[in-house]
């Protein structure tokens, strides 16, 4: 019984040392990887980030302001922190991790729009997981995400279910987004798609609770560290826009009342000249490259005057 046990115990900690291994080199190659859901959070926790402005906002930010411009015309040292399929909750997330490791900015470029004031929906959660071992991260998403003291301290748990994530930390064959990234910024060369556009008769203006809180919060925040925060209404297709309605109406009232509160500024380009053609857009709210450089350039000098 003593032999049994004894195998026993050594097969464990065996087990656990390769455990242990696997879960080391898989979180080290995933803080090294370019892979577009950690390219942000690695230039983060790398402590390279150093900036005078940044672009907040979820895949509209993302792929709609391109930073190159913005840093050339306004004069602004400026990354995209913009999170992907995400709404604010998971936009202060990483804007939070951002200032622990880094300055205050000067600016930030909100982008603002009838999707911002909701909660995300668990998208690509796996863009944490490499990370859960830092204090500020973990505090912020293990209500939200779902994640527990297990992901955070035993092997191989947080990974339990994402195959490609595994694959990528491992060095194996994956199907992870590896799109051009600048700062943060993802030009799309798309072409127009309104097959989505086409099958919507309303678009609404929703906010939930919670969201509204955490953006007010944020914005307080701003204010008490002097940062000045500018609102943008990026472009969508101007058809979108008038499906709208009159919830256009109380969106900009909404967000007025915030910019009111926490002294912003607001710039609108819901019915600018690139609204109304379609070879800006590859779908109703998403601009490409295109459209990108076009609004960009006219937010750069927009910014140039406002912050002068």
């Amino acid at each position: 019984m003593k032999r049994f046990l004894l195998k026993l115990g050594i097969t464990a900690v065996a087990l656990c040392g390769v455990a242990w291994g696997l879960d080391w080199v898989i979180t080290h190659n995933l803080r090294r990887s370019d892979a577009r859901m950690f390219s942000t959070y690695n230039a983060i926790y790398g402590d390279t980030l150093r900036c005078d402005a940044v672009v907040m906002g979820s895949s509209r930010g993302q792929v709609q302001y391109d930073v190159r411009i913005l840093d050339s015309i306004a004069g602004l040292n400026c990354y995209n922190l913009s999170v992907d399929g995400r709404c604010i909750d998971a936009e202060v997330v990483i804007y939070n991790a951002y200032r622990h490791h880094a300055p205050k900015p000067k600016v930030i470029i909100q982008n603002i729009d009838w999707g911002s004031l909701q909660m995300s929906n668990g998208y690509e959660r796996e863009q944490y997981l490499p990370f859960l071992d830092k204090d500020d991260l973990y505090k912020q998403t293990r209500d939200n995400e779902g994640f527990n003291w297990a992901d955070r301290w035993l092997p191989l748990v947080r990974y339990a279910g994402y195959r490609n994530v595994i694959f990528e930390g491992l060095g194996l064959p994956a199907k992870l987004a590896r799109p051009a990234i600048y700062k943060g910024y993802v030009p799309r060369d798309d072409v127009w798609d309104g097959s989505a556009f086409l099958q919507i008769d309303t678009l609404g203006f929703e906010c939930n609770p919670e969201a509204v809180d955490i953006f007010d919060r944020y914005l307080a925040q701003c204010q008490k560290d002097g940062i000045h925060v500018v609102m943008v209404y990026a472009p969508f297709y101007i058809g979108a826009t008038r499906k709208m309605g009159p919830a256009v109406d109380s969106m900009f009232a909404l967000y007025q009342s915030f910019a009111d509160r926490y002294g912003c500024d607001i710039l609108n380009y819901l019915y600018d000249s690139i609204c109304y053609d379609t070879i800006n857009f590859y779908n109703a709210s998403h601009m490409n490259r295109l459209g990108a450089e076009q609004f960009s350039t006219k937010l750069a000098k927009d910014l140039k005057a406002l912050l002068q």
